[in-house]
C-alpha cells in the first residue's frame, strides 16, 4: 500500500468513525468492494503481551503477501473522553511494512471494549484491500467477551502469572474464544496455564482432544445444561454440521520472540476453512448483523433525546432525575415515558 492508498483509507476511516461528510456514501462503496477479510478479535486482561502478539502476526501475514489491518482500540478517560492511543509503541516490528496498515482509536466510553464504530472501519478496511483484520481490544476483564460477537474468530490470550483458569472461566471466556493462546510461553508457568486451560475448556466442550479430566470432571461435563449445550452448538457447530464441530485448541506462543507464530496462523487457516463450510458461519454472520442493529437503535434513541437539548449529554436526562428521586417516578416508569416522547410530571 503507497502512500496516497494509505492516506486515502486513514481519510475514509476518520469519516466513517465520526460520521462526517460522505462516510456513507464511503461506507457503501467499500461494502461492494469488500473482499473476503477475516477479522480476528485479540482479547485478554492488560499486560497478556496482545500488542506485541497482534503486531508478530501482523508482520507472518505481511511476508505471506496479506494485506493486514491492526484496529487497536485504547480506553478512554470518563472525564476528558481522551485516549492514549499507545498500541502501536509495542508494534515495531510493522513499522515501515507497506502491507500493514494501523488505525489506533478510542473505546470513546463504550463499555464493553470495543467503539461502536468498529464494525464500520472493518468494513472499511477490508473495502480497502485488507484480508486479515486484527481487532486489539482494551483489555478490561469480563467485557473483553463482546469482542466474540463482532469478530470472525476470537483470540483470547493469557499468559503466566495473572490468575489462573478458573478467573477465565468467571470472566466468561472459556464460552466465547476460538483459538486460546498462552503468551509468554518461554516462561516456567506456561506450561501449566496451557493444562489447566485445555482442562477447562473440555467442561465447556466435551469431548475435546489432548485433556486430561478427573472424575469430578467428568460428572461436571454431564451436568452441562441443555440450553448452554445448544448455545455452544450454534456458535462452534454440531457434530453432524457439514466440516463438523470447532473445537477451540490452547497453543504457547512467544510473541516476543516469534515462538509458534507459525503454528498459530495454520490455526487460523484451518479455522476460516471451518467456518466457510460449517452453518455456524452463517449464525455468526447473522448474530453479528443483529447485535449491530440493536447498537444502531440504542445510539439513534438516545441521540433523538440528545437533540432536545442541543445536543448537550450532560442535560438530556438531567430533568428526569429529581422526579426518580423524589419517588414520583421509579426509573422504570421514566424510561417507558421517555420512550413516549412524554416530558417529566413537572412539565406535563
Amino acid at each position: 500500500m503507497d502512500l496516497s492508498a494509505r492516506r486515502q483509507l486513514a481519510t475514509a476511516l476518520t469519516r466513517v468513525e465520526n460520521q462526517s461528510g460522505n462516510w456513507r456514501e464511503i461506507l457503501r462503496a467499500c461494502i461492494r468492494q469488500a473482499g473476503d477479510a477475516l477479522v480476528i478479535g485479540v482479547t485478554g486482561p492488560p499486560g497478556a503481551g496482545k500488542s506485541t502478539l497482534v503486531d508478530a502476526l501482523a508482520v507472518h501475514w505481511a511476508s505471506q503477501g496479506e494485506m493486514v489491518a491492526v484496529l487497536a482500540i485504547d480506553p478512554a478517560s470518563p472525564f476528558s473522553g481522551g485516549a492514549v492511543l499507545g498500541d502501536r509503541v509495542r508494534m515495531t516490528r510493522s513499522e515501515g511494512n507497506d502491507r500493514i496498515f494501523i488505525r489506533s482509536m478510542s473505546a470513546r466510553g463504550h463499555s464493553g471494549g470495543l467503539n461502536a464504530a468498529a464494525l464500520d472501519l472493518c468494513t472499511v478496511m477490508a473495502g480497502h484491500g485488507a484480508s486479515r483484520i486484527l481487532i486489539e481490544t482494551v483489555g478490561v476483564g469480563q467485557n473483553e467477551v463482546e469482542v466474540a460477537f463482532v469478530a470472525d474468530c476470537t483470540l483470547v490470550v493469557s499468559v503466566p502469572g495473572l490468575g489462573d483458569s478458573v478467573q477465565a472461566a468467571k470472566a466468561g471466556l472459556l464460552e466465547v474464544g476460538d483459538i486460546y493462546i498462552v503468551n509468554k510461553g518461554d516462561l516456567p508457568g506456561a506450561p501449566a496455564v496451557a493444562r489447566d486451560l485445555s482442562n477447562m475448556l473440555a467442561l465447556v466442550f466435551p469431548g475435546l482432544p489432548g485433556a486430561s479430566h478427573s472424575q469430578a470432571d467428568r460428572s461436571m461435563m454431564v451436568s452441562i445444561p441443555g440450553a448452554t449445550r445448544k448455545l455452544l452448538s450454534a456458535r462452534y457447530g454440531a457434530p453432524d454440521d457439514p466440516g463438523g464441530s470447532w473445537h477451540p485448541p490452547v497453543i504457547a506462543v512467544s510473541a516476543l520472540n516469534g515462538q509458534a507464530i507459525g503454528e498459530l496462523a495454520g490455526w487460523f487457516s484451518a479455522f476460516e476453512s471451518w467456518l466457510r463450510h460449517s452453518p455456524a458461519g452463517d449464525r455468526r454472520r447473522r448474530e453479528r448483523v443483529r447485535l449491530q442493529l440493536v447498537t444502531l437503535l440504542k445510539q439513534r434513541l438516545f441521540d433523538r433525546l440528545q437533540s432536545r437539548h442541543g445536543d448537550d449529554p450532560a442535560t438530556a436526562l438531567s430533568e428526569w432525575i429529581a422526579p426518580v428521586l423524589s419517588g414520583k417516578l421509579d426509573v422504570h416508569a421514566a424510561t417507558d415515558q421517555i420512550l413516549q416522547d412524554k416530558g417529566p410530571p413537572h412539565a406535563q
